[in-house]
């Protein structure tokens, strides 16, 4: 089942702009979660544009949908224990809409239920292929953003609500404004012309950061561990006989280990060096490892094409071959998340 609702919501101040919100989540699992959310939207003063429920789930009901997400300003997404009903691919519809939303540029409010355990049974997917399923979608929406980790449904309900009112004044939206609230024919005119503009900008902003990271299929999330490859040297009387090994490792550990070299312009070789770091510190290994450099080249590739570094332009850094690296923002945010101290 497809659940999925869009809103106008009243912003307060000045010209009682209305923002229109796309809320996604699974359907019977969630309900009591997201009728709070409803019922909180209006006490806020927000209205809902009267559309509630989608309980069909089809390509034609997801294609209408996708309209629907272009018409709003913000998406907002609820994610328990169940993946929710599949398309003829095997992908939820709860994805598909995810996938769309971040792809039309849209501002994602993601809430994302913190602890399984906690989770009712009755509420859960347990066929294998569902919680993989399930599994991958959470690390895809937990990768490059900040999201928010609910338990109960009392702080999903306090969450949502700080989160969008917090949206509307960090990232203001185009919305709409009421008619009789445009001082005259002219004013209306400009603002007009200024959305136009702001939606063509949005527009463009959207298809250079499409541009600047590649879109490949079925990237393996941050969880997955890979195996990298070593020489090392053993001595026999004084001289060096060499031998290989490897070790494994998440491309979680891997991007922890490497990411703060790239806070300012690095190299490969600072992600050979980051590598070199985690096997010493991390994985234990006694050897003086020197990494595969085909594997090096791997992992700042998966880095890449997880949007999580980029090159610059023109840029070299002394010492290492090829043009400059650094985090992108996303890659910024997860290291900020990796790296952050909780209580």
């Amino acid at each position: 089942m497809i659940e999925s609702s869009c809103f106008h919501t009243l912003n307060g101040r000045g010209m009682q702009k209305k923002y229109q919100i796309f809320v996604s989540s699974t359907f019977r699992d969630l309900a009591d979660e997201r009728q709070d959310a409803i019922r909180s939207i209006l006490d806020l003063g927000h209205i809902p544009a009267g559309m509630e429920l989608f309980p069909a789930a089809d390509t034609e009901q997801l294609s209408y949908i996708k309209k629907v997400i272009d018409e709003c300003d913000y998406y907002v997404l609820i994610m328990g224990g169940r993946y929710g009903s599949l398309d003829e691919e095997g992908v939820s519809f709860t994805e598909r809409e995810y996938d769309y939303a971040v792809e039309t540029g849209k501002v994602v409010l993601a809430f994302v239920h913190g602890d399984a355990s906690m989770i009712p049974v009755g509420k859960s997917d347990t066929a294998p292929r569902l919680v993989e399923n399930l599994d991958q979608f959470r690390d895809k929406v937990m990768s490059g953003r900040l999201v928010r980790q609910w338990t109960t449904r009392e702080n999903l309900d306090t969450m949502v609500v700080k989160s969008i009112a917090r949206a509307t004044q960090e990232y203001p939206a185009v919305g709409w404004i009421r008619g009789d609230a445009v001082a005259s024919e002219d004013l209306l005119t400009q603002i007009n012309s200024l959305r136009n503009e702001n939606e063509a900008l949005r527009q463009s902003l959207t298809e250079i950061k499409r541009s600047q990271t590649p879109k490949i299929d079925n990237l393996a999330p941050l969880s997955t561990q890979v195996t990298l490859r070593y020489h090392y040297n053993v001595y026999h009387g004084g001289f060096p006989t060499e031998h290989s090994s490897s070790f494994v490792a998440t491309w979680e550990e891997l991007f922890k280990a490497i990411a703060p070299s790239f806070l300012s312009a690095g190299s490969r070789n600072d992600v050979a060096g980051g590598i070199h770091t985690l096997a010493k510190e991390v994985k234990q290994i006694q050897a003086t490892p020197r990494v595969f450099s085909t594997d090096v080249a791997m992992v700042e590739n998966q880095l890449f094409a997880l949007g999580l570094i980029k090159y610059l332009d023109h840029v070299s850094v002394a010492g290492g071959p090829g043009k400059g690296i650094v985090l992108t923002e996303r890659g910024r945010a997860q290291l900020t998340e990796l790296l952050a101290v909780r209580a």
